[in-house]
């Protein structure tokens, strides 16, 4: 998943909006939170499973298990050193699948010719 920010940090900074009895109530601050806090809900909803299918996927490139943290690192150093080759079509499939499923939580609206609608 992206990096920044984490589900935690964007509760608190709607929270802390909501609570803001100087914050204004309407307009694009309401659609900031509320888009906040969509992006937590979608990744807490959609994201083991995501998580889980990339682990599955970087296992059968690297040959090894691990969670996905060690196993992202790990892909990114085989590509890197040529362990590993980026014209691979299973990398290209896992990066494009990952891609894919951060963008859905993240900007579910977000369509891209490397969907995998495109391809039915």
């Amino acid at each position: 998943m992206i990096e920044g920010p984490r589900k935690d940090e964007l509760v608190e900074a709607a929270i802390a909006w909501l609570e803001d009895a100087s914050a204004p109530v309407e307009g694009f601050h309401r659609k900031v939170a509320a888009n906040a806090l969509g992006i937590v809900r979608r990744e807490l909803m959609q994201w083991p499973a995501a998580e889980a299918a990339a682990v599955a996927r970087m296992s059968a490139i690297l040959g090894r298990e691990g969670d996905y943290a060690t196993l992202n690192v790990a892909l990114a150093e085989a590509l890197r050193d040529g362990t590993v080759s980026a014209e691979d079509p299973a990398v290209f499939d896992h990066l494009r699948r990952t891609a894919l499923d951060t963008l859905a939580i993240d900007q579910p609206r977000y369509r891209h010719e490397l969907s995998l609608e495109a391809e039915a």
